[in-house]
């Protein structure tokens, strides 16, 4: 039996089977964004590693008549979807300086052949399915391909059944042709009237007369433009029984172009569906229940005896909806995922810190430092108390704050402990609360080789994630992998509920970071750049973190002041589009105004997953406000002038231990970044 940890190895949907039925958990708010209900075509975005291909396959053939589905409704067969991703490097090849002005008929072939393969899985799926319906099985078994195609093919007589065994062969030819098109390739299909033909010859009989077929086209971003315009114009003019959509990764520049003179539009001639905004990030609770549910399902899978009340027949089953939405059902899925991976309350994780001789002596020193500075003569223990450690801890960073009177401080903190409510002790309270984390986070960044226990658990798994679900099933697999590690006995991890303790989360929240840093240098053309780029804001953001007021904690995103993001150095805006669409940042309308310069729409967030590395926050709170030139500079300058413009940083933020932050080389930044 293999270990867990393999469970959650798989996070790409290429890894998975096309029948995705018991392992695709529906989101609980799926109905009004079932592909198979819609009467026109769609787009569906979202960023890397959000799922949109699990999402697609969801509603393909594969799935929906999946042989572990039980029961078919014959409502099955009104739409049945067909998923097919082109291959890059193939269409790529196709255009018209390589070879000539056949392109056209060329693309159109092959979209033709790969479909009519799809057609003919379609069969061989159906024919194993548990639709109830023999005799329409027997039919479509033995349904022959019209003459007046097979023929096209360069075939007498074919079933649908066969057709795939000859359609790759064709492919075959016409691949190895491509990389050497000195003569016309012998077959030459129009893609859109071939499938509509063969579709009509299905539906116009007793066949699948009530059925109509709905292409589902992935990687749509990855089609030169010339092509998207043909597959513009199948959406644009789609109607059933044949429909045409597309996936592609959100801030993708796509062409709305089509063959005619017309664009295709949204509304009229398509809908789109943002995989995170629209269906299971609409708000943070709805995140974490989907996130808790794919991983309660994969231990199921792992062994059907560690999560008892998880069906998986209710989670690819939209019937099912209404039992998972119960108020009984999420709490008992969020305290399962919580069980799993524990965490630190902020009250629980300061009072660790007290306990600690090393970050108590630190609390101690802030408090004694900040006292010498305003020439105060109170005693540090009346703002220490080991029965009140959040406040404790936020006292050692709100006594550096200028605004700060020793004495006044003492006297409401005296009161807050007393449990008197007056206008001092409310708004105490609140500081504390506002400023926990990144009170936490400052005394922490004085320990460079110590990992802060704000990384651990399933809510902070959630929200270094960000809806990145391959992001998260990461964090998951990398903390089994140390829980697997760190077991003396493996048999025990099979027969009772995984337990990873919160030191081997923080080991494997860090790994996943370093590892996500590494990672966005392969990312696209521009993948060097980006990873300098999230270096340097995370330098940043990290020097940001050591400021000891704290009166603005908590930075991992930032605005610039700008009227508009156009007046920006081409290159620069080129470089933030690769870093948006690579999910490196990611992009927000603007919720607040920190200066009155600040005149653009729009806010960044550097990606969560790195905030381990480099021990900042994951929660969007506060930003920083670059100018124009200092944005310049992180995006484009070389490494003297940003690390001038660093220095300027620990100038004007009045960085005092700065010696770890001048120091490349400290195992907290690489040398290589």
């Amino acid at each position: 039996m293999e270990q867990l940890s393999q469970i959650f190895k798989k996070n790409r949907a290429e890894e998975l089977p096309d029948d995705l039925w018991e392992n695709f958990v529906l989101p609980i708010n799926y109905e009004q964004y079932n592909l198979l209900k819609e009467t026109k075509s769609v787009k569906v975005v979202g960023g890397r590693g959000t799922g949109k291909t699990m999402y697609l396959k969801y509603h393909a053939f594969s799935t929906q008549f999946s042989s572990k589905r039980e029961q078919i409704p014959e409502s099955t067969l009104d739409v049945i979807g067909i998923y097919w991703k082109p291959d890059t490097h193939f269409v790529q090849l196709i255009n018209e300086n390589y070879i000539g002005k056949e392109w056209n008929s060329i693309f159109n072939t092959y979209v033709a052949l790969s479909l009519l393969s799809k057609f003919s899985e379609f069969a061989k799926t159906f024919l194993k399915s548990n639709y109830s319906n023999k005799t329409l099985k027997s039919k479509i078994e033995n349904f022959i391909i019209p003459n007046i195609l097979s023929s096209e093919l360069s075939s007498q007589s074919l079933t649908l059944i066969e057709l795939k065994q000859h359609v790759r062969g064709l492919l075959y030819k016409l691949q190895n042709w491509l990389h050497s098109p000195l003569e016309k390739f012998p077959i030459v299909l129009d893609a859109k009237a071939t499938i509509n033909y063969l579709v009509n010859e299905l539906t116009d009989t007793n066949l699948l007369n009530c059925s109509s077929f709905h292409i589902f086209i992935d990687e749509f971003e990855n089609f030169r433009e010339e092509q998207q315009k043909i597959i513009n114009t199948w959406m644009k003019h789609g109607e059933k029984p044949l429909l045409f959509s597309v996936a592609f990764k959100k801030h993708a520049i796509v062409s709305k172009k089509t063959t005619g003179n017309e664009n295709i539009q949204q509304r009229n001639d398509h809908r789109i569906i943002d995989l995170v905004d629209d269906i299971y990030a609409k708000n943070e609770n709805e995140f974490k229940i989907l996130a808790a549910e794919i991983i309660a399902n994969k231990i199921h899978n792992y062994s059907n005896t560690l999560v008892e009340f998880i069906d998986p027949k209710l989670i690819s089953d939209q019937t099912m909806l209404d039992k998972r939405r119960s108020p009984a059902y999420k709490k008992a899925i969020l305290n399962l995922a919580t069980k799993i991976f524990p965490q630190l309350t902020y009250e629980e994780l300061a009072q660790q810190m007290l306990n600690d001789t090393t970050l108590s002596d630190k609390i101690k020193k802030n408090i004694k430092q900040a006292l010498k500075e305003k020439k105060s003569d109170i005693n540090i223990n009346i703002y220490f108390d080991n029965n009140f450690p959040k406040e404790t801890v936020v006292n050692s960073i709100l006594l550096f704050r200028k605004t700060t009177k020793p004495q006044e401080l003492a006297n409401t903190f005296e009161e807050y402990k007393q449990g008197i409510n007056n206008k001092k002790t409310i708004a105490y309270k609140e500081q504390v609360s506002n400023s926990i984390v990144g009170a936490i986070l400052y005394i922490y960044s004085s320990f460079p080789k110590r990992i802060c226990p704000i990384y651990a658990g399933f809510d902070r798994f959630c929200t270094m994630s960000k809806n990145n679900l391959r992001h998260l099933l990461e964090l998951c697999y990398q903390s089994f992998i140390e829980l697997e590690n760190n077991s003396k006995n493996l048999e025990k991890i099979k027969n009772t509920l995984p337990i990873v303790k919160i030191d081997l989360q923080l080991k494997a929240a860090k790994f996943c970071s370093k590892q996500e840093l590494d990672t966005i240098s392969e990312l696209g053309p521009y993948g060097q750049d980006l990873q300098k780029i999230a270096h340097r804001l995370g330098r940043i953001f990290y020097l940001k973190q050591k400021i000891r007021t704290q009166s603005q904690p908590e930075n991992i995103h930032f605005s610039v002041e700008t009227l508009s993001l156009q007046t920006l150095d081409s290159k620069v805006t080129e470089l933030l589009y690769q870093a948006k669409l690579w999910n490196v940042i990611q992009e927000y309308d603007e919720t607040t105004k920190d200066t009155e310069n600040n005149l653009a729409t729009k806010e960044y967030m550097l990606t969560p997953i790195l905030a381990p590395y480099y021990k900042i926050t994951m929660r969007k709170i506060h930003k920083i406000v670059f100018s124009i030139p200092e944005f310049k500079i992180i995006f484009l300058e070389s490494d003297d002038s940003y690390e001038k413009l660093y220095e300027s940083f620990i100038q004007k933020w009045k960085i005092d231990e700065i010696s770890e932050d001048k120091t490349k080389d400290l195992g907290l930044f690489g040398e290589q970044y």
